[in-house]
């Protein structure tokens, strides 16, 4: 596996990543394509052995002088709980904490979304509110925040 810089050629396999993951709650392709274009940190996590498919991907960006909030994070199912997760996400980590005034990452997850909870918790994100009828199929969401 290798983490690299998304730019606009991978536009459609991002965009086709996301549909399938997230289904109803996908990010629109003119949005993926805005975020690619204006982002503080897009990176894509890519399995070298299979043609150089993209697996995963995550995007961060910058909301506030001292913050960055991270807006989207996926790993294809099929290479779920193998270190795939935590490695794209520590590497991100540490370049966030390489920017000066970052003092903070903030995300939102799906409250039901426990793996994803689990994760975030385990690099010492934390919970700080529940935010009801968040996703477009009404279902809730933990605003967690990680300080660096």
């Amino acid at each position: 596996m290798k983490i690299d810089n998304v730019d606009l050629k991978d536009l459609d396999e991002i965009y086709d990543l996301e549909r399938r993951t997230f289904k109803k709650d996908a990010f629109s392709k003119k949005l993926i394509l805005n975020l690619i274009v204006k982002n503080t940190f897009f990176f894509k996590l890519v399995d070298g052995e299979s043609q150089n498919n993209i697996v995963g991907f995550i995007i961060i960006i910058q909301d506030r002088e001292d913050r960055v909030n991270l807006v989207n994070f996926l790993i294809e199912k099929k290479h779920q709980k193998k270190g795939c997760a935590t490695y794209l996400l520590n590497f991100t980590i540490s370049k966030i904490k390489q920017l000066d005034k970052i003092k903070s990452i903030v995300l939102n997850v799906n409250s039901k979304n426990e793996v994803a909870i689990n994760l975030y918790q385990k690099l010492n994100f934390r919970i700080v509110q529940k935010i009801e009828n968040y996703y477009r199929q009404k279902e809730s969401a933990y605003l967690m925040v990680l300080n660096i």
